[in-house]
């Protein structure tokens, strides 16, 4: 479409600075979405190791004193970590979603179909490809007028989370949530129902 920005009132070397400075773009777009697809992870990382340090701490501690409110308590901040960790990993994967608009205009502008193709063939993803196919679809020559119309046709809510990396960080915080719980009973319930030893 660079070839197609040139109007009468253009020099090929305008068309050729507007392909540049879009490529350009193109490139710190896509560094700074991966700089924020590695910050969900160290987000994550951390944010596990922080809560199961803490639990295992807490119930070390527990069991030194004989506390069963302190072992409970290290459930509950292991939990509370662990979940805060996934809503921040969601935050910024929402942010990562939020620059789909712009890359897929600098696609179309130059001609790219890299990141284009890969949202068509997302798992169960329609509304990725309706998005993709609704943008090819625009005929303008105008840059301005492309870009605003790619804006209005996106909507963040078509590209939920669980169709993303992010499945499988909600799933290791369900199974961590409930591993602290479970060891929580395993040292409580023999306590309380002898039986079951």
């Amino acid at each position: 479409m660079c070839a197609k920005q040139l109007t009468s009132r253009q020099s090929p070397g305008d068309g050729a600075g507007n392909c540049e400075s879009s490529a350009t773009e193109y490139e710190e777009i896509h560094a700074q979405r991966m700089a924020l697809i590695r910050s969900y992870n160290i987000w994550y990382a951390v944010g596990a190791g922080v809560a199961f340090s803490s639990f295992w701490l807490m119930l070390y501690f527990s069991l030194t004193i004989a506390s069963i409110p302190v072992m409970v308590a290290g459930a509950v901040v292991g939990s509370a970590i662990m979940w805060f960790a996934y809503r921040a990993v969601l935050s910024v994967d929402c942010e990562v979603v939020g620059l789909y608009p712009r890359i897929v205009y600098l696609e179309i502008v130059l001609g790219y179909d890299f990141y284009r193709d890969y949202l068509r063939r997302r798992p169960r993803g329609n509304s990725e490809r309706s998005f993709v196919e609704k943008c090819e679809q625009i005929e303008t020559e105008q840059p301005e007028l492309l870009w605003d119309q790619i804006y209005s046709n996106f909507n963040l809510k078509d590209f939920p989370g669980v169709r993303r990396v992010s499945a499988h960080f909600r799933y290791a915080c369900y199974l961590s949530i409930a591993l602290f719980w479970l060891i929580i009973g395993l040292v409580l319930v023999p306590q309380y129902f002898p039986w079951s030893r």
